[in-house]
């Protein structure tokens, strides 16, 4: 990740969010903390993988329809 990246700020900023709540949430309430932050890990990677596999499908179906020559405006300029 490339430091002062958006995506650096927003890992900077739940960084700090975890440990501020870690340090003022009472013991007996740590373990729900933990819970909840691999939880919204796991959803985290769960979205991941479900935009990479919906682009990819994108992808492939923009590549057949390029590869497609029935529709007119795809056929050559000259014969």
């Amino acid at each position: 990740m490339m430091p002062g990246s958006d995506v650096a700020r927003a890992v900077a900023e739940l960084s700090n969010a975890e440990n501020l709540l870690t340090q003022t949430l009472p013991h007996e309430l740590q373990p729900l903390m933990d819970s909840v932050m691999k939880a919204q890990g796991k959803v985290d990677v769960i979205m991941a993988e479900t935009n990479y596999i919906n682009g990819f499908k994108m992808g492939a179906l923009f590549m057949m329809e390029i590869l497609d020559d029935t529709h007119e405006n795809l056929k050559p300029l000259t014969d």
